[in-house]
This record gives structure tokens, sequence and C-alpha cells, in this order.
């Protein structure tokens, strides 16, 4: 499809109020986008659906469904940028913000010091920033543009609202049932070279989620295989990262595999339910959609089962092989109104120094206005 066209009829239905979601995976050229025909607010189940998924941070909330059943799927090969006015866009931190995250870091740093059995809480916050334009499709083509390597994602729903991003972090991918999931954590600015210096604090966050999700899957998964920690770059950010990878149990479904995975250490801390707890005790605002997950939802795909031209008779036949691609949602914002919504948050660990938490958050929030303007005012008044 040319790309004019995609883009257009993608816009025709967000005129119309209808729920969409167009897409890019990591270091992929191809786009697509689902298009529901309704604008009913439909959720998943157990996970067994066929479409793309929408899930809040908190899992007992409900999961939304765009299903492949009511929805036209598009696809343009290849995403060709032109460049485009900037969205001017201002953001004023105050003092008082400034504060509450530190305030809420050190609350994090004194209940993980007294407490041996609490090791990690992620902690997060909101900045609003006010915007001149309010159109996300060409948001969303900067975010093609600057975060190749990123999966970037624009998304409505008339009753949910309007969600982008771009995010670096895989929750799990599955083709067949072979599953590949990371261990994200540790944040510096990129500058010139990935061969960079990586404290005891970052390794050790790095090694907490890393042994929280081996152990975690290790009731689901058979062959389970730990890769040695890298150095991955993401935008302008760089993270430690480890690649996971096993096997699905006959036993266990997908929905097991996603309630034994999320919310990752790396968007909540260890134990589970002890972070996700001081979260919703302390950080005084609902987080959403905002570390939650989305993404490919068993999609089915056809594939040659024998490739061998010597044997042509078993080359005409074909399977349907199902996958599922689900990534964390984070470098993410929310359009409401004439305002963005940005969510950032850092891994908080004992040895944390609350005013460097907030300005790693400073970093964070930097890497995704660029998408809005060349230059873009962030101050303290």
């Amino acid at each position: 499809m040319q790309q004019e066209l995609f883009f257009d009829k993608i816009k025709e239905h967000y005129t119309a109020n209808l729920p969409f979601v167009v897409y890019r995976k990591p270091g992929e050229s191809a786009v697509y986008s689902y298009l529901q025909l309704n604008d009913e607010l439909q959720y998943t189940k157990d996970f067994t659906e066929g479409g793309f998924v929408f899930a809040p941070f908190n899992l007992s909330e409900r999961v939304v469904l765009f299903s492949s059943e009511v929805s036209e799927k598009l696809q343009l090969e290849t995403f060709n940028y032109n460049e485009t006015d900037v969205i001017n866009a201002y953001t004023v931190l105050t003092e008082e913000e400034h504060l509450a995250h530190v305030n809420l870091v050190a609350k994090g740093v004194e209940a993980l010091t007294a407490n041996s059995g609490f090791k990690k809480v992620v902690l997060s916050r909101k900045e609003v920033l006010k915007t001149e334009k309010k159109d996300p499709l060409l948001l969303f083509q900067r975010i093609l543009h600057t975060y190749p390597n990123a999966f970037c994602y624009c998304w409505y729903h008339p009753k949910v609202g309007l969600w982008l991003g771009a995010t670096p972090e895989t929750l799990l991918k599955i083709y067949r049932n072979k599953l590949a999931t990371m261990a994200l954590a540790g944040t510096q600015k990129y500058v010139d070279t990935e061969n960079v210096y990586w404290g005891d604090k970052e390794k050790m966050e790095q090694q907490i989620v890393t042994d929280t999700i081996v152990n975690a899957l290790t009731p689901v998964l058979s062959n389970l295989e730990v890769s040695n920690v890298h150095t991955h770059k993401a935008g302008t950010l760089l993270h430690l990262k480890t690649d996971i990878s096993g096997r699905l149990s006959n036993n266990h479904g997908l929905k097991e595999v996603i309630e034994a995975l999320h919310p990752t250490p790396a968007v909540c801390g260890l134990p589970k339910e002890k972070a996700k707890a001081f979260i919703f005790n302390n950080e005084n605002y609902r987080r959403t959609y905002y570390s939650g997950f989305l993404g490919e939802l068993n999609n089915k795909t056809t594939v040659e089962r024998n490739t061998n031209r010597r044997n042509v008779e078993n080359s005409a036949y074909k399977a349907t092989v199902v996958s599922s691609h689900l990534f964390v949602n984070l470098r993410s914002m929310e359009m409401v109104e004439d305002e963005l919504h940005l969510f950032v948050g850092g891994g908080i660990v004992k040895d944390s120094d609350p005013e460097a938490e907030w300005q790693e958050t400073v970093h964070k929030t930097n890497t995704m206005k660029q998408v809005l303007a060349l230059k873009l005012p962030s101050r303290i008044k």
C-alpha cells in the first residue's frame, strides 16, 4: 500500500472516532495497522483471542483487545520520512514537582533499607506538556523516524484515550512454542560509544531483574537459556540487557506466562507484590497504561512446510503459524486535549541517590521530547 493512502485511511478512521492502532516493530521497515470497524470496547478473556492487546499496569483491571475478527489490518512495506513541522510544546517543571519526586524516592530508599526482604521498587512520575498542535499521526511519524530500534506505536480508542510511545523493552515474543524475553535495567546517556562503564548499582539492579524473570519462568518453560549481560542502545539512552529464551510447556498457556512475567522488576520491583503495594500507596497518581504492555496477540501467518525445491510435492503444503509479540509500555505519552502527558520512572534500590534519580527521569523525558521539537524548554521555576 502507498504511504499516503495508508495514513489517509488511518486519519479517516480517527476522524470518525473509531479505534485503531498503528505500529512498527524494532529494526523492521514495515508498518502495520489494526482498524477496528466499530467503537465497541472489547477485552481479552484469557489471551487465547487473536488481535492487538493494550494492557494496564495493574492486571486486575481489564485488557483492551482489538480483535482481528472485527478489524481491518493494513500494511505499509516501508516508511519513508518526510520532514514535517516541529510541534511547538513546552513544559515548566516546578520546584514542587522536583521535591515531590525526590521525596518519593527517599521514601522508597527508607522502606528498602528498613526491610531486608524488599529489594527494589520502580517509582515514576507524570510530566504535563502544553502543545499547540494535536496531530497524533504527525507525532507518530516523527517517532518512527527518531526511534528505528524501538517498538513505535500510536493507539486510540474513543472510550479510553490516545497513547503514543517508543519502547525498547520486549515483554515476550512467542513463535510456535518458543518464547523469548529480556531483562532490561540500568540507564545512562549515549555519548558516541556503547563501550561504557556500569557501576555496582546498575549491575545489581540488572541482576535482580534477570534472576526474578528466570525464577518466574522456570515453572512454565523448558530448555531455559540466559545470555551474558550486554549494553543495549535505545534512542539516546543505554541500558543493560540480558536475553532469556525457552520452550512453552504443554501444561501452561500464554495467560500463565504473562501473569508470571508482568509486571517485571524493570517496571515494578521485587518482591512483586510488596513493590506494587508501595507504588499504589505512594506514587499519588494512577499509571493506567504506562508500564503495562501492548502488541500482537496470537497473530496467524502462513508458511511453507518444506522449501526444498527437490521435494515439489511437500513444498505445496502450507502451515499456519501462531505468534505473539508483546512490549512493555515504556517511553510513552498520552494525548489529552491540548496536553501531552509524559510518563517516566526509574528503578530504586537501597543505595539509590534521590537527586540522581530525579536527573535520570529528566534525561528520559528529554529523550521522548525529541519527537516534539528540536529545542524544547524544560525548566524549574
